[in-house]
């Protein structure tokens, strides 16, 4: 097997995500989006990677076709928006359906879970989109959550190999805007 890589909150089909998103998601509105990502994606991930996808995957079957041009074995942590489609069905595209996943010294979910139940682990999550959880009274990003939301990835799954090299770099490297601008020049080459 290759690489590990986590991403989430595609959010296919869903024909307002750039109003919402604003300049974080790429195109001019949600099928651009959808043709960018597919293209982002097949150039960081490969045949034998895989991939969490930290849900809200699609906002109907229709778009769920989609998943077969993208490269990797995906397993889908389900989120808010996935109980729209039934497992079986999301078993046509994911080598598994899960609600939270033990992943070495991680939680994987969804949606950010409470502070008490990290239990020494740190939490890989999306559903917050462009937004970060912060320690109280502080207002400074609580490191013990990573955000893999498209919005705060440049749209391309992040290899756990970026993270565990340590999360503060590359928090630092995507606030700096390096997501977006490596991620397009490849694009262009």
């Amino acid at each position: 097997m290759g690489q590990v890589f986590v991403i989430s909150d595609l959010h296919f089909g869903h024909k307002n995500i750039q109003n919402f998103a604003g300049d974080h998601r790429h195109g001019d509105n949600f099928i651009e989006n959808i043709h960018y990502t597919v293209e982002l994606w097949n150039k960081v991930v490969s045949k034998r990677d895989k991939v969490y996808v930290l849900g809200d995957v699609c906002f109907d079957e229709f778009w769920l076709g989609t998943l077969h041009e993208m490269n990797g074995l995906k397993v889908l942590i389900r989120g808010n928006h996935d109980d729209r489609i039934k497992t079986e069905t999301f078993l046509k595209y994911f080598t598994s359906v899960e609600g939270m996943v033990r992943y070495k010294s991680y939680w994987l979910t969804h949606a950010p879970i409470h502070p008490h139940e990290l239990r020494g682990k740190k939490n890989i999550h999306g559903h917050v989109h462009q937004n970060s959880i912060l320690r109280p009274y502080t207002n400074e990003c609580d490191e013990r959550y990573i955000n893999v939301c498209m919005e705060n990835t440049g749209g391309a799954p992040v290899s756990m190999e970026r993270i565990k090299a340590g999360e503060r770099g590359w928090k630092q490297w995507l606030d700096d805007g390096n997501a977006r601008i490596v991620e397009r020049n490849q694009l262009k080459g």
